[in-house]
């Protein structure tokens, strides 16, 4: 009786949140972001505020998917992180790579933003990270697997299914930007998906993910929203692809070394969620 009285409280409370985060949506879109926080001239600042408070309100809607579906990957630091963090350091060599390192200490690059606009960037990322990851990787690709998580082609699919999700969704932006632009967005969304997939099915850590996200974002954004100057030049050329090469093969190798049985700690007893949703 109380088994059944917690999983119908589950329900509940997924229920409750989720209406609660499409009303909170709702009034941000009719009052607007300077009826709440005032008067915002700059587009570029506006837009960060909008995506930080509407991408922290849908995260709350996907984390409660997840926890409903019953995959666990949103625990919190326990045993092994140290382990799945170390797994870990090649991702974030991309991600940190992201920034313009050799621009921003030659001079070729520099940082012209007051610091809380750099903080409210850091804020935007963060969010817009996990809405992402629980609903791609959380949600997405971890609803592909399920059911393929038994082969390694299935595995594989799965990775490609959700990422190519993942990145195409990004095509809206061709209302906003040029189509090159927007290709690019798509392609690199597309690996960053993929490599991201690799560490969730690793590590059954969606925070890693999130934290990744993040700051790639956030490396590659930090310049154009909060700076100005030369961002891609030869050193940074041949370092990417020098990182990117490296990494795509640590996470291959990886990828091919996983064994179905790694997988099993991330989903529930089919029983038991059978039962749960009767």
């Amino acid at each position: 009786m109380k088994k059944l009285k917690k999983k119908i409280d589950k329900r509940k409370l997924g229920i409750t949140i989720t209406a609660l985060c499409v009303l909170l949506l709702l009034i941000y879109e009719i009052l607007g972001a300077e009826r709440i926080f005032g008067e915002i001239s700059d587009a570029t600042l506006k837009n960060t505020v909008d995506l930080t408070v509407t991408r922290a309100i849908g995260s709350a809607v996907f984390l409660t998917i997840l926890i409903y579906l019953g995959y666990r990957v949103i625990n919190p630091i326990g045993r092994g992180f140290a382990r799945a963090l170390l797994f870990c350091l090649p991702a974030f060599a991309v991600a940190v790579n992201n920034l313009p390192i050799y621009p921003l200490i030659s001079g070729l690059a520099r940082v012209t933003a007051a610091p809380w606009r750099v903080v409210l960037l850091a804020a935007e990322c963060l969010f817009v990270g996990l809405f992402e990851e629980a609903c791609f990787r959380g949600v997405v690709f971890l609803g592909f697997l399920e059911k393929r998580r038994a082969t390694t082609s299935g595995r594989f699919w799965a990775i490609i299914l959700s990422s190519a999700v993942f990145g195409l969704v990004h095509a809206i932006n061709i209302f906003f930007s040029s189509p090159i632009a927007v290709l690019m967005q798509i392609g690199y969304s597309f690996l960053i998906g993929a490599m991201c997939s690799v560490v969730l099915m690793k590590t059954a850590n969606i925070w890693l993910c999130v934290i990744l996200h993040a700051v790639f974002n956030f490396c590659g954004a930090l310049v154009p929203d909060c700076g100005a100057g030369t961002i891609w030049e030869p050193i940074t050329i041949t370092i990417t692809v020098i990182i990117a090469v490296l990494t795509t093969i640590y996470m291959t190798v990886a990828f091919f070394r996983l064994g179905s049985e790694e997988l099993e700690k991330i989903y529930e007893n089919p029983k038991e969620r059978t039962d749960e949703r009767n």
